[in-house]
């Protein structure tokens, strides 16, 4: 259990906050590139109201949602000029919130050169904008395998969870509840396998064991990457012997902190094109639809199997939490070594972050951020 103290030490988000700081040194995707049309963007992230824009350059900006003169909202503004303007008294910004125009001020007034609204980095990759709200010099925009492949195609979706973030997390390192939560699914058979999170380069490395029809077993890896990822693959059933490959589409998931009592939760699914021909089926993209708003203890049931969606079996276990969980009521058991080794290593980072280090698994060389793999897959347990 966790003392309340304790408890804020991992979920607080907003600046200033232990791991609200060391979240700022990672990127986080904010919205999808075909939201971005003829006008601003509203989105909040990690505490902080944002708009992001695309200039009629082509741009991408991030900038504190309210206009530095008044306080109106930037959502509102034109896009127009190599910049946004605020549609109350006209200040016109740049992508880096540099202002170029402050109509009405005396032509001697160089006020305006010397005020700067504040703004942040944000790039675009794999259709998804990612923002990066630390100090400089900024980490790298990690090239996540499914975000940059060119050999096949890839869905997008996202919607909120009406939770804190790290309730969500830790579902990625608890591979217990999959037989559990999830146990209405006719395959995999989870059986009472070992289950054994390690540490590695990138966060933590899942493994556990499953049961496939004729009765072999087999030990599935997967990956819980920092901060707040994991990484996963739809795998068919293997041969005797031999590492199986994600064949069918490998996915990663972003939790992302809105605030303290909400997260986004961004998909990317990449599957595989072969001779022309998709290996596998993969999820539909629905990025057009933008972030999808979730309603707090409303989920779809589904009759065939006599419990709640797939879609939607972790919002209940995690929503049903409370918004902001209180672990001091908490009693871990063997099987909850994934959420410790978590918490170890979320501490462990803001400890770093506090000394001036990096957090575990931020990228700062080009030479390796090419391409980072990261293959999930199964292998028959002798």
């Amino acid at each position: 259990m966790l003392s309340k103290e304790e408890n804020d030490f991992f979920t607080r988000v907003g600046p200033g906050t232990p791991a609200g700081e060391m979240l700022r040194r990672y990127w986080h995707p904010i919205a999808f590139a075909v939201e971005l049309k003829n006008r601003p963007l509203r989105r909040r992230i990690l505490g902080e109201d944002l708009v992001l824009f695309r200039d009629d350059k082509g741009r991408l900006g991030l900038l504190q949602l309210r206009c530095s003169h008044r306080g109106t909202s930037l959502e509102f503004g034109h896009l127009e000029d190599g910049g946004l303007r605020c549609c109350y008294h006209g200040w016109l910004y740049d992508v880096e919130g540099k202002i170029l125009e402050m109509p009405g001020e005396p032509a001697d007034n160089r006020f305006w050169q010397r005020l700067r609204h504040p703004a942040h980095k944000v790039q675009e990759l794999g259709g998804v904008i990612f923002a990066y709200l630390g100090p400089e010099p900024a980490t790298l925009l990690p090239h996540w395998d499914v975000l940059v492949r060119e050999d096949g195609v890839r869905a997008r979706r996202a919607r909120t969870v009406n939770c804190n973030y790290f309730q969500m997390i830790e579902n990625s390192v608890d591979q217990n509840h999959l037989r559990w939560l999830h146990r209405t699914e006719a395959t995999p058979t989870w059986d009472d396998g070992e289950i054994n999170p390690q540490a590695f380069q990138y966060g933590v490395l899942n493994t556990y064991t499953r049961r496939v029809a004729d009765g072999k077993r087999y030990a599935h890896v997967n990956f819980f990457v920092m901060p707040s990822i994991n990484k996963t693959g739809n795998v068919e059933e293997g041969h005797p012997g031999e590492h199986q490959a994600s064949s069918s589409g490998e996915v990663m998931r972003w939790r992302v902190p809105i605030d303290d009592t909400h997260t986004m939760h961004f998909t990317v699914e990449f599957g595989a094109v072969v001779d022309g021909k998709p290996v596998g089926k993969i999820m539909k993209d629905e990025s057009e639809r933008g972030l999808i708003e979730s309603e707090y203890g409303v989920y779809k049931w589904d009759n065939n199997i006599g419990w709640f969606a797939r879609g939607d079996q972790d919002r209940v276990a995690q929503e049903s939490q409370g918004v902001l969980y209180d672990r001091s009521n908490e009693h871990l058991a063997y099987t909850d070594r994934g959420v410790i080794l978590l918490r170890r290593l979320y501490k462990e980072s803001i400890e770093s972050v506090k000394k001036g280090g990096d957090p575990i698994g931020v990228v700062r060389d080009p030479a390796k951020n090419d391409l980072i793999r990261l293959r999930p897959y199964e292998e028959l347990v002798k």
